[in-house]
């Protein structure tokens, strides 16, 4: 896990008066964590969502869960689609932390991309947590019900399809590879299917063969170019 800690004196809340502030990335999975007000009232927030559905998602219900006053909640969000964009931007800012992490660590090359993203989400099946599934299934119910406040997903993704589209593999290669890896992270938040080591190993197996092969077919395509 890496972190990054640092102190803030702005950032004070009723029943919420951290010293400082931490942010998590937790290998294998994009989920910000944060000790800052606002961040344990988004907390708050995705829990009330997943235990009793977002309809049940009231000013009310979180600042109980949060223990704080419905006043210490609106200093933060003044409505509720304030409250579920909140939710849905620090998914995917944890997103993006990730995907571009994942990048960083890859070696350069054809697939730095997908490679990176294999090594990220593939490695160690523990990343893949119950509270990192509440976060995300909270985010997916809040956006079926509001979906215009999708956007901060959707930079994210534009953002992800750039490093995929100049993978420097044959066209639709890594965006395919992208959405298989995408399949298998939705089955597991909607609870359609479990994840365990020996599945994503598997996986893997079958997802980095076709890259090695996709990573081949560009290396010949190239020669074939620069050949005089």
């Amino acid at each position: 896990m890496a972190c990054m800690t640092g102190k803030t004196g702005a950032d004070r809340l009723d029943g919420l008066t951290p010293t400082g502030w931490t942010v998590c990335l937790r290998r294998g999975m994009g989920k910000i964590t944060s000790s800052s007000p606002r961040d344990q009232l988004l907390d708050a927030a995705e829990t009330v969502a997943a235990r009793e559905g977002v309809s049940r998602l009231t000013f009310d219900a979180v600042a109980a869960e949060a223990g704080v006053s419905k006043g210490g909640l609106l200093h933060y969000f003044t409505n509720k689609d304030q409250l579920i964009e909140g939710m849905v931007r620090r998914a995917a800012d944890g997103w993006r932390l990730h995907f571009t992490s994942a990048y960083e660590n890859a070696s350069p090359g054809p697939g730095r991309m997908v490679r990176g993203l294999l090594q990220g989400c593939f490695t160690d099946a523990q990343s893949w947590t119950e509270e990192l599934r509440r976060s995300y299934s909270s985010v997916f119910a809040a956006l079926a019900q509001n979906p215009g406040l999708v956007e901060p997903m959707q930079e994210a993704y534009k953002e992800l399809y750039g490093y995929l589209q100049a993978d420097g593999l044959p066209d639709g290669v890594a965006e395919t590879l992208a959405t298989a890896i995408d399949g298998l992270w939705l089955y597991w938040v909607l609870r359609l299917r479990p994840v365990s080591q020996a599945d994503l190993d598997r996986m893997r197996g079958v997802l980095e063969r076709a890259l090695a092969q996709a990573i081949e077919t560009a290396k010949k395509s190239e020669s074939q170019t620069t050949t005089p």
